[in-house]
């Protein structure tokens, strides 16, 4: 008599097959972290870099903080740094799961890592090396939307 076994196989999840699916889940992760940013920087107390309260604020040294809705500048300089953020993690992250051909926690803290270098050198750094990166995350956003109507 042959005997049939009810449990289903074990199912893994294979998305470090190519390095376009890499790709993909890290521009999915910086849409949907420019997103986040986006709604945050409607409310947040925080002036933007550059702007009449932060200037203010660093003369009197006293944080006076801003209103929702106040500024759209705060908004596309959350924007990018959430989504450059999400972005780098993700992109680091099933970048060493490629290479490595597993998919598990340690991905995830590499990931992390990469991403905590990645804060301290360009987004902790300066205002001015911050205001860079915003305007660098800007203009790749730009030549990305330009590029897709072009071709």
């Amino acid at each position: 008599m042959n005997s049939v076994s009810c449990t289903p196989p074990p199912y893994h999840l294979t998305s470090y097959r190519t390095p376009s699916t890499a790709i993909s889940d890290a521009v999915y992760q910086v849409i949907r972290g420019c997103a986040y940013g986006a709604v945050w920087g409607m409310v947040t107390p925080f002036h933007a870099p550059g702007s009449a309260g932060a200037i203010e604020e660093a003369k009197t040294g006293i944080f006076k903080a801003a209103r929702p809705f106040s500024s759209f500048r705060s908004i596309g300089h959350n924007a990018a740094i959430f989504g450059t953020v999400m972005g780098v993690q993700r992109l680091s992250s099933k970048s060493l799961e490629l290479i490595r051909q597993r998919e598990d926690f340690i991905n995830e803290i590499f990931g992390f890592g990469i991403t905590y270098k990645y804060y301290g050198s360009f987004l902790s750094f300066s205002d001015q090396r911050l205001m860079l990166h915003n305007r660098i995350f800007g203009g790749m956003i730009l030549a990305a939307v330009l590029y897709g109507h072009v071709v």
